[in-house]
């Protein structure tokens, strides 16, 4: 029975939003599904190059090539290939285990793996056929792009990891064994990076632009010029005094076919600051836009670009003239078993050969003589003038009002205990107990327990004598607290995906558990040795990205999931099985967006202020009054963030923008910033200790109000 009102409850939501979004996008024809281009126009494209896959190898995101090994990852794999014959890879090894792998680099032995939510693997490929895991780091967000090099003021090896709507982290990588975090860059929504010389380009997405950021000081990046591009933003690559961008469709609110905007935008970058457009190609049209949506281009020193554009294939780019770009071959990948050619993601280029890596079906062997040659690393690409930037203080502004526990992993999140006790989810520190009771007569919060984990330290909740933790990849965790703190293993529940936030709803029967992308799982803890999947609700667009589930539940059962795309999402838990309730069916909703309950009122922040719902609020945004929140200065708040409330005002925290603000809401109509604070940091969910309150701060620590 259970089983099916899951499949009952999802289905009718689904359903409601496939038709909802119909509507949305009802000025498009949807009778037919258009296909995928299977060649492309000689004339414009140039010519067809032949294409084959190899033997048994698995669908695949990224590849890269050192020695005469080729290294390919996807779908939770590393697989080594012999290239001593190159148009014949053998496999040589394979490895498993990693959570969503999305790109890689080869750096002094060393493979470097981003993996979306499953952060960063560090594999050991000196003996290539023999590749070992060295560490894995969690990282701020959804680790995307990556690149790798070597400060050459520090010496110090860095990594610069990009993750999004949350930019650019900056990883010391010198020991492989244990990463640490240094600092990071906002720009739009970095998806890719290249580095020279001290400089960073990011491809940014959702914003449409080449983004270049001066890293000479990695503990203080800036953001030196923005350039638009053609189309969403992606894979960039330098070489002499040129950038090259490459682009996917036009917009994000774009039709649902006929999709332009994917090409190769080229750039001066002579002077970084003031980069100078310079020629730009269009690549064909594309019938739709679906996932994957991501894109690459390398260049040699010849003269030729190799450009990856998912559906429609590999494209060979003559941009010796860099105002006029122009394509001399092209290659679409065979169809897989969905109909559809398998999407181009990636391109390596060899003697007279293309390596391409397609999504969903595996590598492919392009032949391309005399026209293919290898990219040499020799970029000489621009250096930057004037003075490197100072380092930051990345909590400057609120040392005089909080007290701060720096850690080595991300706070990010607390749970009051007892006695001024607080249980921090400090990554890849684990769990700590932390003592804040003498904060407010001067002293310093201080580390009592320590408790280690075998993953990393995300969420954690406390009700009476039971503590919930989120442990990524190790699941959902349920412990018994003795009296001294030490955690008592309990139960468990594992899942597929890496496991970021609880939420107690009942602490005798319901525990809400958050994980991969889209999946929000109802566990029945009425044995909390034997949690059990009661229901699990699936985002149907968009993406669960963190904090997704309101924090504070309400007495009447009912829970509040912001969901991305789909509006605000009510589930009714007062049953024998949970479900949904009713939806704001709502695109406005976004993953930033917060919550919260303060003095049995709903109050959900975005756009500068809140906007007051009530319990099961099936209204739009567009349909409530906003009450924007201004300080004394008429600043508003910074745009969206979480929210918590501690009885008497409301403590706003924006993670992306480093906000913090304090607000009196007693007039709703009138509401007033009493504080705000402004960090270089990743403020997350705020409680409160006897009124205080104790904000985790990803990698800056913990702060506590003094």
């Amino acid at each position: 029975m259970k089983d099916f009102v899951e499949r009952t409850s999802n289905s009718i939501f689904a359903m409601r939003c496939f038709a909802f979004f119909l509507l949305l996008f009802s000025s498009f024809a949807l009778a037919a599904e258009p296909e995928f281009a299977e060649s492309h126009n000689p004339a414009l494209y140039g010519q067809t190059l032949s294409v084959r896959k190899v033997e048994n190898s698995q669908a695949t995101s990224d590849l890269a090539v050192h020695g005469n090994r080729l290294f390919a990852i996807g779908r939770g794999h590393l697989t080594v290939y012999d290239l001593s014959d190159p148009k014949n890879p053998r496999e040589t090894a394979t490895m498993f285990g990693m959570a969503e792998p999305r790109q890689l680099v080869w750096f002094k032995d060393h493979l470097f793996i981003t993996a979306r939510m499953g952060g960063l693997y560090v594999v050991d490929v000196s003996e290539p056929d023999l590749p070992r895991l060295r560490s894995h780091y969690d990282t701020m967000e959804l680790a995307t792009g990556i690149v790798c090099g070597t400060d050459p003021t520090s010496g110090r090896d860095l990594a610069f990891v990009c993750q999004r709507q949350f930019g650019t982290e900056i990883i010391d990588i010198s020991d492989p064994s244990h990463l640490k975090n240094v600092s990071f860059v906002v720009s739009g929504e970095a998806q890719s990076v290249d580095l020279e010389n001290g400089v960073l380009y990011a491809g940014d997405w959702g914003t449409r632009k080449l983004t270049i950021i001066d890293v000479r000081n990695p503990e203080h990046a800036e953001i030196i010029s923005e350039s638009p591009i053609a189309g969403l933003g992606d894979g960039v690559y330098v070489r002499g005094n040129i950038a090259y961008a490459a682009t996917g469709p036009d917009h994000i609110e774009h039709p649902l076919y006929d999709v332009k905007g994917h090409g190769l935008d080229v750039f001066s970058v002579e002077n970084p600051r003031k980069p100078v457009h310079l020629g730009r190609i269009d690549l064909p049209i594309q019938a739709q836009h679906v996932f994957p949506d991501f894109w690459t281009v390398t260049v040699d020193e010849h003269g030729m670009a190799y450009v990856a554009d998912t559906y429609n294939g590999v494209f060979c780019i003559d941009v010796k003239d860099p105002t006029r770009p122009r394509c001399v071959a092209n290659a679409v990948l065979p169809k897989t078993s969905n109909g559809r050619p398998d999407p181009a993601v990636e391109v390596v280029a060899g003697d007279g050969i293309l390596y391409a890596a397609g999504m969903n079906g595996g590598i492919y062997i392009v032949e391309a003589p005399g026209i293919a040659r290898p990219v040499s690393q020799e970029r000489k690409a621009p250096t930057l003038d004037g003075p490197v930037l100072p380092t930051l203080d990345p909590l400057a502004d609120v040392r005089a009002d909080f007290a701060v526990l720096p850690t080595q992993g991300q706070c990010m999140a607390a749970a009051p205990w007892k006695d001024g006790l607080v249980w921090v989810a400090a990554g890849t520190d684990g769990f700590l107990l932390v003592d804040v009771s003498e904060v407010s007569g001067g002293g310093k919060p201080v580390v009592k327990k320590t408790f280690p984990i075998r993953s990393f330290a995300y969420d954690v909740k406390i009700a009476g004598s039971l503590m919930f933790t989120a442990e990524g990849e190790a699941g959902t965790g349920i412990y018994e607290l003795k009296p001294n703190g030490e955690p008592k293993p309990v139960g468990r529940f594992d899942q597929l995906r890496p496991v970021r936030q609880v939420v107690v709803q009942d602490p005798k029967k319901w525990l809400i558990s958050k994980s991969g992308n889209s999946s929000v799982t109802f566990l029945d803890i009425s044995d909390p040795a034997r949690p059990r999947n009661a229901f699990t609700f699936r985002n149907p667009f968009g993406i669960l990205y963190g904090r997704d589930v309101v924090e504070t539940p309400s007495p009447s059962g009912m829970v509040a999931l912001v969901a991305m795309t789909n509006g605000i999402v009510w589930f009714d838990c007062t049953g024998e099985t949970p479900c949904v309730k009713t939806t704001s069916y709502d695109p406005r909703v976004w993953f930033n967006h917060g919550a919260c309950l303060h003095r049995g009122q709903w109050y959900f922040f975005a756009d500068r202020g809140f906007r007051l719902m009530e319990e099961c609020d099936a209204r739009k945004l567009d349909d409530v009054p906003l009450h924007v929140c201004k300080d004394a200065a008429g600043k508003p708040l910074s745009g969206f963030g979480k929210c918590a409330s501690n009885g008497k005002e409301i403590v706003f925290t924006n993670r992306r923008e480093g906000e913090i603000a304090f607000i009196d809401v007693n007039d709703p109509q009138n509401p007033k910033i009493t504080r705000r604070f402004s960090v270089h940091a990743h403020p997350e969910i705020p409680v409160f200790v006897n009124g205080k309150a104790v904000i985790p701060c990803g990698h800056a620590g913990l702060i506590v109000e003094k």
